[in-house]
């Protein structure tokens, strides 16, 4: 089996993350944060006729028809599988433990054909991949399971019946296949095994049961303790406890009725997105769950970028889930670099992720982001706990300023393709500014000592004003003295030369660059440089809507040109220009982008990063929580503004 760049469904418990295909396989585990490392290199279910060899039927593989769908407002995912050949319905239910690094399949198996069958269950699994070398397997008979291991890592697989065979590496993929098991070695450095159990002799129109656990832990001891006490543990009730926890966090929430219930079930799901995607440890929010560990066609996903979170924490405070922002921004305090500024990327264990240059909006962002959310909340001791951090941070941003443009300096864009002085990286950073000075306000920090902060806000918006904007073109533009080739020298002759470092190195970089670019709405939504009103940004939203509106499918994209992917509308900048049209009573406008970015979503209810330019069809990162905030955003605003 091939991973697919795709997870169909995310099931967890904000520590344990699994992700699924649409056939039920289980494709990636992460623990013990929901980013790193990831267990499974391939993991597979199937029945056989114990009668005959050679008589393995994986549910991945063969002719299983599977439908699949969440237990209704619940992080428990349903397949069911029927082989008409077989006379086969299994049906499968995923789940993880809130309360403990346990994740359940339960199986219903019901013979609908005619003939009796003796039914075996097989299991095949290779994994601990994150890092590959030194992984190891044994088979511990105290316990009846099968124990993946490497330094710190514990993943045991077992189930609440007695293991009928079992193999350790040697080829165990083959061996399942043909059904039976060669268990003479109990412990080595393999990297995958198999085993299997007797379900037993199964009637036409009966049904029996079979269980399978998924323990983690990170000593030997710590996992063959979970497996004695889920060994003997009613998994029904385990079901239902599960499933109450999920009602009741949906319950803790905003409730959001418009009446109709496609919207209202996808703010349902994107709650339970949420909880999914946020540490419980740390309180880091993860962009996504990984979907290209290579490398292979982008930089990977599973990281917390301050740009995403800074949309993600606004979301969660507009559905009434305070505490998860307020974990956040623990870890950001802990994460903020000795200087003041956030790097562009980190894993949940505040540990900066792989990287490639500043990203200054990140911490603009992010300082901006604090005062929004003392703004629901009213949590002055909130504020009281977080000035050191905004202070350093905005520090940092009074710094970093072009004396020749006036402009914050090059930084990476937005979407991290190019280093430039970029109109919404500017906007940022104004905000970001002006925040601390709202902060210091509300704090009462002596007006002499953020002064000059304001001086330069107020530089910065004059500078936009004077530099991104163009009456020729009736916009803004994107950026200026930005580097268009990272490769080699600019293409064109409108270019000049800049120091890139305080070690004196210099490179040339294009003058302006006039790309269309959705990134401008930044001037206003969200951070509020100019009213949404202004002429200019109307204009600029005119402009935008005129070339980024992908046909036939809808929706829209980044901006001119673009060829990630395919070059495919979003449905976050689909639903940002909605926010834009909120702000200015296009009501109705916005709405037909929400049922846009609502259609988009999978059969599960998760909303990609992108649709499919042709088709229409939901393609690359999914769930993408990006954009199921600003799926929140927008309804909320909507909501507000008496839409429905």
């Amino acid at each position: 089996m091939t991973k697919t760049y795709y997870n169909d469904a995310v099931i967890g418990n904000s520590r344990m993350l699994a992700c699924l295909n649409k056939k039920g396989e289980l494709e990636r585990l992460f623990w013990p944060h929901i980013d790193y490392p990831q267990h499974v290199e391939r993991f597979m279910t199937g029945i056989f006729d114990m009668r005959h060899n050679n008589s393995t039927s994986w549910f991945g593989e063969d002719n299983w028809q599977i439908v699949q769908a969440y237990i209704e407002d619940t992080n428990i995912l349903k397949t069911i599988l029927t082989d008409t050949n077989w006379g086969l319905r299994i049906e499968q239910l995923d789940f993880v433990l809130p309360d403990d690094d346990v994740y359940i399949r339960q199986y219903e198996i019901e013979n609908i054909g005619t003939q009796d069958f003796e039914l075996g269950f097989m299991q095949y699994s290779s994994m601990i991949t994150t890092t590959p070398d030194l992984r190891s397997i044994l088979f511990d008979f105290d316990t009846d399971s099968l124990i993946h291991y490497k330094h710190n890592y514990y993943i045991s697989i077992f189930s609440d019946i007695e293991v009928f065979q079992f193999q350790l590496g040697n080829n165990a993929i083959d061996s399942a296949r043909h059904t039976y098991l060669n268990g003479f070695d109990s412990i080595g450095m393999m990297k995958d095994g198999a085993m299997s159990w007797k379900i037993g002799t199964v009637k036409p129109g009966e049904k029996k049961s079979f269980n399978l656990f998924l323990c983690a832990s990170h000593t030997l001891k710590g996992v063959k303790k979970l497996n004695r006490e889920y060994r003997a543990i009613n998994v029904n009730e385990q079901y239902e406890k599960t499933k109450k926890y999920w009602l009741e966090f949906l319950r803790e929430a905003k409730q959001f009725r418009t009446g109709e219930t496609a919207i209202d079930n996808l703010y349902k799901r994107s709650l339970l997105v949420f909880k999914l995607m946020s540490d419980e440890e740390t309180g880091g929010l993860l962009a996504s769950a990984e979907i290209d560990e290579g490398f292979t066609k982008c930089g990977r996903y599973a990281y917390c970028w301050g740009r995403d979170a800074a949309f993600i924490i606004s979301a969660l405070d507009a559905a009434g889930l305070t505490k998860a922002v307020d974990k956040f921004y623990d870890w950001a305090a802990q994460t903020q670099d000795d200087d003041g500024s956030w790097h562009q990327r980190y894993y949940m264990d505040g540990n900066l992720a792989p990287s490639w240059g500043m990203q200054i909006d990140e911490t603009g962002t992010l300082i901006w982001g604090v005062l929004k959310h003392y703004e629901v909340t009213k949590d002055k001791t909130f504020l009281e706990n977080m000035w050191n951090t905004v202070q350093k941070g905005v520090d940092f941003l009074v710094k970093f300023i072009d004396s020749e443009t006036g402009l914050p300096k090059p930084s990476y864009d937005l979407w991290e393709e190019r280093v430039g002085e970029h109109t919404y990286s500017c906007a940022a950073v104004y905000a970001g500014i002006r925040a601390g000075v709202k902060i210091a306000e509300i704090l009462a920090v002596p007006k002499e000592n953020v002064n000059h902060w304001d001086v330069v806000a107020e530089d910065i918006k004059k500078a936009m004003e004077t530099i991104l904007w163009k009456d020729e073109a009736g916009r803004f533009i994107r950026s200026v003295r930005t580097k268009l080739n990272p490769w080699g020298s600019e293409h064109s002759h409108h270019t000049t030369i800049i120091e890139v470092n305080s070690k004196g190195y210099r490179r040339d970089v294009t003058l302006e660059d006039w790309t269309i670019d959705v990134s401008l709405l930044g001037v206003t939504i969200p951070f509020e440089v100019f009213d949404a009103k202004d002429k200019r940004v109307a204009a600029t939203v005119e402009a935008i809507e005129r070339a980024l509106t992908s046909q036939p499918a809808g929706g829209i994209k980044r901006y001119e040109n673009d060829n990630y992917i395919g070059g495919n509308p979003w449905v976050l900048t689909t639903l940002w220009v909605a926010l834009y049209h909120i702000e200015v009573g296009n009501l109705e406008k916005a709405k037909s982008y929400l049922y846009w970015a609502a259609k988009s979503n999978t059969e599960l209810g998760l909303l990609p990063e992108q649709v499919n330019k042709d088709t229409g069809e939901p393609c690359w990162v999914i769930p993408l929580t990006w954009s199921h905030a600003m799926f929140v955003l927008v309804l909320a605003k909507l909501i507000e503004a008496g839409a429905f």
